[in-house]
């Protein structure tokens, strides 16, 4: 497929350091359209305890109550942690 062979080899080298932005910049693109997505990825995030509630909330791009709500809307349990402050910041450093 050319988007995954030939586009990574015109790109990289005039506008990308190296492959790895250029992904990282295309999943950035891709949340930024399809917000949607940022709220799949917090989900399966918390749910996988990679990330604390506080931190997949902020994922999420939501207030912590949100995020709560809809986590017990698709029956799933909240944990009472709900991670530091460098969690967090960790967490949305990935999104950026």
């Amino acid at each position: 497929m050319y988007l995954t062979e030939s586009l990574p080899k015109v790109l990289v080298p005039k506008y990308y350091k190296n492959e790895e932005a250029l992904i990282e910049d295309a999943f950035r693109a891709l949340l930024n359209l399809k917000s949607e997505l940022k709220v799949e990825i917090a989900v399966e995030l918390y749910l996988r305890a990679e990330v604390s509630l506080l931190k997949a909330a902020e994922i999420a791009g939501m207030d912590l109550e949100g995020f709560k709500e809809i986590l017990k809307a698709r029956g799933l349990k909240v944990s009472s942690y709900i991670g530091s402050k460098e969690e967090t910041e960790k967490g949305l450093r990935l999104i950026r």
